[in-house]
């Protein structure tokens, strides 16, 4: 959140900004200390009344009022309309998504990094303008490769991990009906009170 609201103000977080703006860095980041210390015992106290007060309040009442505060919210950036268009497609957006499995969090941090993965995007090729094939710059590079195979390694893993476990069920239920099987093919049937095998 503090890194959105960072580029919001026309500032880029990075090592640059402790350089550039140094006397603001450091003034909010000795504000957010003092903010910390001072709402601890306030979020101790209070936290836990208004926890029970919002989880009591009836979701009819709570959703539009969350609705409201996000619209006024959305407006108050830039005084523009389109703006709470685009947070409610937004909005409706994440939802489906959510429903779909994928988390908002990973597109929110798309969105913020984006502007910043397309300026170094932009440098990789102008770097890498002299090549007769600049994309490949990227794809060639020993840390652009390193980089690339732990992306797929991350995207890889779940899928391995469901496979596993998908296969580990496979084994549980063949051992348990070879098991049964056998357990019952050794146990004595009864008929009438008399044991026979």
């Amino acid at each position: 959140m503090i890194f959105g609201v960072l580029l919001l103000h026309g500032l880029r977080p990075g090592s640059e900004l402790f350089v550039e703006q140094g006397p603001l860095t450091f003034t909010f980041i000795l504000a957010l200390a003092v903010a910390v210390l001072l709402l601890a015992p306030v979020g101790l106290v209070a936290g836990r009344a208004l926890q029970r007060t919002v989880v009591r309040t009836p979701t009819h009442l709570l959703v539009p009022a969350i609705a409201l505060l996000t619209i006024i919210g959305a407006y108050a950036v830039r005084n523009n309309p389109l703006d709470v268009v685009l947070m409610l497609a937004l909005g409706i957006l994440g939802y489906g998504l959510r429903h779909l499995g994928l988390p908002p969090p990973a597109i929110v941090l798309g969105v913020v990094l984006g502007p910043i993965i397309e300026s170094g995007q932009g440098q990789g090729l102008l770097a890498a303008s002299g090549d007769a094939h600049p994309w490949l710059s990227f794809f060639t590079r020993p840390i652009s490769a390193a980089i690339i195979v732990l992306v797929l390694l991350a995207l890889l893993w779940p899928l391995w991990n469901r496979w596993k476990a998908h296969r580990r069920a496979q084994d549980t239920a063949t051992t348990g009906e070879t098991t049964a099987t056998k357990r019952i093919a050794e146990t004595p049937h009864c008929r009438w009170g008399a044991v026979t095998r």
